[in-house]
């Protein structure tokens, strides 16, 4: 009796680690069938049950008649969002006669209160997506997949007269910065060189250790990633040479990635069709977008590269 006992309290425990696993695997199985998180700022997170702020992106202007549409095609993976984002390049010396900005140093600090616009566009099943309420001016597209990103953005008007020493100087001052992501890469950086040369540059950066919640939970399951513009000033002198530091950022998406989710840093690809749509009053049409490898124009950036 005694040996049927155990016999059956055996087959209780493997049926119920057998019932457990299935749910387990089930529920990873739902995940995945996602194909990764869509962008939806002010919703709950599904992994450690925060809300990712619904300030990350600009509310479109109520007053403005302008907007944009369009289809992404030839996806590699999962869209999960298309971000619209303004071509701005404030003329530093036409700032020069305002009150207090008379000096070269007063002229350069008005550009911190200047706003550099995210919009999140609506996105359709089908990759279509639109966007309404955007001011006249001209306008470039970022796209997050699931497992890479792709990007149209315009990093500087003028030629690109960047020399190695300023490259190597913006990376050292990106890479010392903010300690929380412990993986970054720089995808492109763009500027002019010489004093008070200004540089931007596009950042992913990943945190893979430990995430400690505000309750003091510890997550370990989990990672965050960062895709942000970085706002670069040259400060060198002739004594001491090749300088940067970073004035400014600004995160255009943040993820947290669970277990079904592509991990650490993902390639980003430059993408000539996704820049400088002019937008008026009106909502344009921008068609089909392939974001495939382009041939003849556009460049790429992998952070398997390096």
């Amino acid at each position: 009796m005694m040996e049927w006992c155990n016999s059956g309290a055996k087959s209780l425990r493997i049926a119920f680690f057998r019932g457990a696993f299935v749910c387990v695997g089930l529920l990873w199985l739902s995940l995945a069938a996602w194909g990764g998180i869509k962008i939806d700022p002010g919703n709950m997170s599904p992994y450690s049950k925060t809300k990712v702020s619904a300030n990350l992106y600009a509310k479109p202007d109520p007053d403005a008649l302008g907007g944009i549409k369009g289809v992404i095609a030839d996806a590699p993976s999962e869209v999960l969002g298309v971000l619209v984002i303004p071509q701005k390049f404030p003329d530093v010396s036409a700032l020069s006669n305002i009150e207090g900005g008379l000096s070269d140093k007063n002229a350069r600090n008005i550009n911190k209160d200047m706003k550099n616009e995210v919009y999140l566009a609506g996105l359709g099943g089908d990759n279509s997506f639109v966007l309404y309420g955007l001011p006249p001016g001209r306008y470039d597209l970022f796209v997050l997949c699931e497992n890479a990103f792709y990007e149209g953005l315009m990093l500087s008007r003028a030629e690109n007269t960047l020399s190695e020493p300023d490259i190597k100087s913006i990376k050292d001052k990106i890479n010392e910065s903010n300690p929380f992501f412990n993986l970054k890469h720089q995808h492109r950086i763009e500027g002019q060189t010489g004093t008070y040369g200004k540089a931007r540059v596009v950042e992913q950066e990943v945190r893979t250790l430990p995430v400690t919640l505000q309750s003091a939970e510890v997550l370990t399951h989990i990672q965050i990633r960062s895709i942000k513009l970085c706002f670069m000033e040259s400060v060198g002198t002739a004594r001491l040479g090749t300088h940067w530091e970073m004035k400014k950022t600004r995160e255009m998406t943040r993820q947290e990635l669970g277990p079904p989710d592509t991990k650490g840093l993902i390639p980003g690809y430059f993408r000539k069709s996704l820049q400088g749509f002019r937008v008026s009053t009106r909502l344009r049409d921008v068609g089909v977008i392939s974001i495939a490898a382009e041939s003849t124009q556009g460049a790429e950036s992998s952070a398997a590269e390096e």
